[in-house]
């Protein structure tokens, strides 16, 4: 078990596969590292994959408050700690939005970066609205009936999606009320937006058309605030493309990197 003791004495669990130049995989809200497990053939063979629990998720501390700059300690004390100065990063959600401030803050570490199903606004923002909208039917719902109409909203191959959550670690049910407000609340009130600019590596944003939650519209707006990106619709995907159309998601990604493989 690799942890590394961040910020605020939190220690942060972290995993290592493949070999190559190092690619740092930074799971979504309420996930864990797990989720890029099924990417380790398709990714290990070139790359360096470094995944991260962030605080607050899977086998790492789950402190009762956190902020974006917490999340940021924790990606750069496993970078210290292995001695990697520059990598590639791909963030899915949450771990888009880490990603992306850290691209804005410390330019130097990020070779490129992709950024899947990340907006111009928080998930839970996101989320909070898609409630509001939809207020009338859920506050009759149980719990585990709004889960469902919300992932029908969210995803568009659900059984797909559904197969491979099964597979990863559940580290989500043990979680206290008090932790997981503290990651609910943990982006609140941020925004990157406005500092997309900053960014110099070369971005991939990729998007699902039938995302309702993180809107494909969100998604190419951020591209259109960063100099150097490129975006790219999934129209056979909701919120999770790199599940519903991996094949499809590997080989983009792989290519977008490609120019980096011999350094």
């Amino acid at each position: 078990m690799n942890i590394v003791i961040s910020e605020k004495d939190t220690a942060i669990y972290y995993e290592l596969s493949g070999r190559g130049y190092p690619l740092v995989l930074l799971h979504g809200q309420y996930m864990n590292s797990t989720m890029f497990d099924t990417f380790d053939q398709e990714f290990g063979e070139d790359y360096q994959l470094i995944k991260i629990d962030l605080r607050g998720h899977g086998y790492s501390d789950k402190p009762l408050h956190i902020n974006l700059d917490d999340y940021i300690s924790d990606v750069l004390s496993v970078l210290d700690e292995l001695y990697v100065k520059k990598a590639h990063f791909l963030g899915y959600g949450l771990g888009g939005m880490v990603a992306q401030a850290i691209a804005i803050r410390y330019p130097h570490l990020v070779q490129r970066l992709v950024l899947v199903s990340v907006g111009n606004e928080p998930f839970n923002d996101s989320e909070e609205r898609f409630h509001l909208e939809f207020a009338n039917l859920l506050r009759t719902m149980k719990q585990k009936d709004q889960d469902k109409l919300l992932a029908q909203y969210m995803y568009h191959d659900r059984k797909t999606v559904e197969r491979w959550k099964r597979r990863l670690k559940d580290t989500e049910t043990t979680m206290t009320n008090l932790e997981r407000k503290a990651v609910n609340y943990s982006t609140e009130g941020v925004d990157l937006l406005s500092q997309s600019h900053l960014i110099s590596a070369p971005a991939l944003v990729v998007s699902g058309e039938h995302d309702h939650i993180i809107r494909p519209d969100h998604g190419r707006t951020l591209s259109e605030k960063i100099p150097n990106a490129t975006y790219m619709l999934f129209e056979n995907s909701g919120h999770a493309p790199m599940i519903e159309e991996k094949d499809r998601f590997v080989q983009d990604v792989k290519i977008f990197l490609a120019p980096e493989l011999d350094i």
